[in-house]
């Protein structure tokens, strides 16, 4: 007699007891489902209303660049979606992929890569940086009908329309997120927990490419320490730092070739100190381009070795020159003014002096622009209130923070979110007779096992449900919904969105031949049919 048989000869004795036990499991399911719906509805209509009172604040710090009208056709259609993340350049604009060199590509984000491939001076097409639902928007007219007239399109091919993506705040033009993704892990950091944290400080040049070059010491905590103190996992690749007036920076976790990707772990090459009367513009007012007055400049002469005891390193630094960074406002001109709280600064990774600005007239100086020199200042994030490391974990999504972007400036925290260790996984539970186990018994006694779900953050996300036993020399076997019963093999149980199952229901009772059992009860974080077991139980039951 195998494993099938008896769990068919133990459940033929009461069928109905059997029909009863799935029902239950079922009307369980559907009655916390049911809750929870409600529960999330009460929560979008109170987020409805929260969003229509702060609609006039938001819309007026949302980012938009220089000229840009698209973003308010589409706020003018959703305004309940002002602030959201899909008041951002992501929602039309796609990042991309180029090829640095034969098999190496490198990946940009939807920022990055548009001045990539449209070019800071427009001599770009633009039209090659949008995703499906920027170029439905685009072909529809480009105003608010053509936002109207799109809804019921798919432009992502995802299987769930504009309107109901939208809706759910996923992007409609991104296939990789819809409404069946749930909010990636985040932790939210203060200005005094990160400053309870072991401090770098670092002497350093900040080269840019026209803005104003200038020496400064920076004090904060090294990213690679605060990732790790955020639970970074393994799969992490790199960082996308966002500022809150939507502009993001993507940097890899270890060092590239390529020269404009700044990396977060390690240590950067030593600088020596640059200076020349013609660069400084407290000499040269007309048209020098280095700031030389920082304090931590004093006593320095040109080649001078800088030494920072730590070395120069990736720092979300709080301080300079010993001051807390001024915080970060959006000018009349909706460009970002200040840099605080919180700044991210890489190093150079190629040192050199600082260089002329692009756009001077007067490149006849001992330092005229290079664009091939290290310009380290335009990787530096200034008020940066957002980290997400990539890649996101499977089955989530970005998390919906943009609107609280300048609530994080005022209030002094940054949040990271990603691939970190979920603080409120899905805790699944699984007992026999009541107990985690092991279990022992005698031959004849009864068996009951049931199982129980706290779905935490990864509530409504799709998965697959697993429900197994792996009995000695007989192997696996699956409770299957869908079939009324256990079947031989590894099957799951039900592909359904993740719940919270509480009360525990049960999956067996009964009893067993002598042997031992390991019962499974496990949760993935997808829905693909592949016995993952991203989250699981196990109970060990001995009969004797």
């Amino acid at each position: 007699m195998c494993l099938q048989d008896v769990f068919n000869f133990n459940f033929s004795v009461d069928l109905h007891g059997l029909q009863i036990l799935r029902d239950n499991l079922l009307d369980e399911c559907v009655r916390i489902k049911n809750k929870e719906e409600g529960m999330k509805k009460f929560a979008a209509t109170a987020g409805a209303i929260f969003m229509v009172m702060l609609t006039v604040s938001l819309v007026l710090s949302a980012y938009h660049h220089e000229g840009e009208y698209d973003s308010q056709h589409f706020v003018a259609q959703h305004p309940d979606k002002a602030g959201t993340k899909l008041d951002h350049c992501a929602l039309c604009h796609t990042g991309g992929q180029y090829e640095k060199k034969p098999g190496k590509r490198v990946s940009l984000g939807s920022c990055q890569w548009c001045h990539y491939s449209y070019g800071y001076d427009g001599s770009g097409n633009i039209v090659d940086t949008l995703n499906p639902y920027g170029m439905d928007y685009l072909v529809n007219g480009r105003n608010q009908n053509a936002v109207a007239a799109i809804a019921d399109k798919d432009s992502d091919g995802d299987g769930y329309s504009n309107a109901v993506e939208i809706a759910a705040v996923r992007y409609p033009g991104n296939a990789n997120d819809d409404p069946t993704k749930v909010p990636a892990p985040s932790r939210v950091y203060t200005k005094a927990q990160l400053e309870a944290m072991t401090q770098h400080t670092q002497f350093m040049l900040m080269n840019t490419a026209r803005s104003g070059d200038f020496y400064v010491q920076y004090t904060g905590v090294p990213v690679e320490d605060l990732l790790k103190d955020a639970g970074i996992l393994g799969s992490a690749m790199g960082i996308t730092v966002f500022a809150p007036d939507g502009w993001s920076n993507y940097h890899p976790m270890e060092i590239d070739s390529d020269p404009e990707l700044y990396h977060v772990n390690g240590v950067y090459p030593e600088a020596y100190y640059r200076y020349h009367t013609q660069a400084d513009t407290a000499l040269n007012t007309t048209d020098g381009w280095c700031d030389y007055g920082a304090p931590s400049c004093a006593g320095r002469s040109d080649l001078d070795l800088i030494v920072n005891a730590k070395g120069l390193k990736m720092i979300l630094a709080f301080e300079r020159e010993g001051q807390d960074l001024e915080p970060g406002v959006l000018g009349d001109d909706n460009k970002l003014l200040g840099e605080g709280p919180f700044r991210l600064v890489p190093p150079q990774k190629a040192p050199c002096p600082p260089d002329q600005a692009s756009n001077s007239a007067n490149q006849d100086v001992v330092w005229p622009y290079d664009f091939n020199w290290d310009h380290n200042g335009g990787a530096a994030s200034r008020s940066a209130t957002i980290i997400r490391v990539e890649p996101l974990p499977e089955g989530t999504t970005d998390i919906d923070i943009l609107e609280a972007g300048w609530e994080y400036v005022d209030e002094e925290k940054i949040i990271i979110y990603g691939a970190i260790t979920d603080p409120n996984p899905p805790v699944p539970d699984i007992k026999a007779n009541g107990q985690d186990g092991p279990v022992t018994v005698s031959s004849g006694d009864a068996i009951s096992v049931t199982v129980g779900l706290a779905a935490g953050s990864r509530i409504g996300q799709k998965a697959d449900w697993w429900v197994a036993a792996n009995a000695s020399a007989l192997g696996f076997y699956s409770y299957v919904y869908g079939m009324g019963g256990w079947m031989g093999g590894l099957t799951p149980c039900v592909q359904m969105e993740l719940i919270s199952v509480l009360p525990s229901v049960g999956v067996f009772s009964g009893t067993l031949p002598v042997g031992e059992y390991d019962f499974y009860f496990a949760v993935d974080s997808n829905a693909d049919g592949n016995p993952d077991g991203t989250w699981f139980d196990t109970v060990k039951v001995t009969v004797q």
